[in-house]
């Protein structure tokens, strides 16, 4: 290990590294399923009781791998505050809102809306001092934010109910791309640090512990489990240990050898793919405000993503090498 002060365009985050662009394809593929699989969840199952389910019992299936480990125990040890601060972040903050707006906004609005997640990661990153300014990156984040309020406003142009549901579910969606940034970038010198997997267990223990108080709250509006149909079942099963699991190991492997940007930007493949199952399992439409709205935010993706050579910057971090 090593501590880098400032690591350029030949540093880890830019060096060509297929294994992990390998992983990142894999991360995409099993990415894509997320929000399908969510959406038959929270039809039935009561919203209070997936992220237990879900980040509990993976926690628990990687516990046995990591318990033991010497980076377990000194991250433990020596980086407790972070590894709340990024549990709470993937786990009680993010789901809360992740899964409160699927239940009201079509799959492929949580897939457009999501695509704006790189751009949280960049303005989080440069705040911290992990990437610098540049303005064709500013311009790349308005060109986002405008695509997010077409497509909002053109759920309140729809006076029914549904529509006013709709717009209610991609606003708090919002709020499910903010954690999630902060996630990833919170969480990335955790696995520079101690590795992919013990980063992984730690988060979805500690997050499941930190999401108790908003089960407890909510138990009381939970609905029978006994009328949930196999589908319901079968779903959290994927969530669980295909998409918790397998999904984010894939992304943390990938984070451990490249910038959270660039993984958050090659995350923005899942989106496309999000909206093909939307259609196919849901028969989602793509409404004109919709089309601008995501057009717009791809524009700005490509816009904050187009040099391919940046300065990186990570002050203090004990990179493994």
């Amino acid at each position: 290990m090593r501590d880098e002060g400032a690591l350029t365009e030949d540093g880890p985050g830019s060096r060509k590294n297929p294994t992990a662009y390998f992983y990142l394809i894999l991360m995409v593929l099993i990415g894509s399923s997320t929000a399908p699989a969510a959406k038959y969840v929270v039809q039935e199952l009561p919203v209070g009781l997936i992220p237990l389910a879900r980040f509990g019992l993976s926690g628990l299936i990687l516990l046995p791998f990591v318990w033991r480990s010497v980076p377990f125990r000194r991250m433990l040890r020596h980086d407790l505050p972070r590894l709340l601060l990024t549990a709470a972040c993937c786990v009680p903050i993010n789901q809360t809102f992740f899964l409160n707006g699927a239940k009201l906004a079509p799959t492929t609005h949580v897939a457009l809306i999501y695509s704006a997640c790189p751009l949280v990661v960049l303005a989080l990153a440069t705040a911290l001092k992990q990437e610098r300014f540049a303005m064709g990156r500013l311009m790349g984040v308005l060109s986002s934010v405008v695509g997010l309020g077409v497509i909002a406003l053109g759920n309140l142009g729809n006076a029914t109910a549904t529509g006013r549901d709709v717009a209610l579910g991609d606003l708090i969606l919002i709020g499910a791309v903010i954690s999630w940034g902060a996630y990833l970038t919170v969480g990335k010198p955790l696995i520079s640090r101690y590795g992919s997997l013990p980063v992984l267990a730690g988060t979805f223990l500690f997050g499941t512990l930190l999401d108790l108080p908003i089960a407890a709250w909510t138990a009381r509006s939970w609905t029978s489990l006994s009328a949930v149909s196999p589908w319901a079942w079968v779903a959290l099963g994927h969530l669980t240990l295909v998409v918790t699991i397998l999904g984010l190991l894939f992304q943390n492997l990938a984070l451990h050898k490249l910038d959270a940007s660039q993984v958050a930007t090659f995350g923005n493949l899942s989106p496309l793919l999000t909206m093909v199952w939307g259609n196919l399992l849901f028969g989602d439409r793509l409404t004109p405000t919709l089309a601008l709205g995501g057009g717009l935010i791809m524009l700005g993706l490509f816009n904050t993503n187009r040099a391919a050579k940046r300065p990186v910057v990570v002050a203090g971090v004990s990179v493994v090498k």
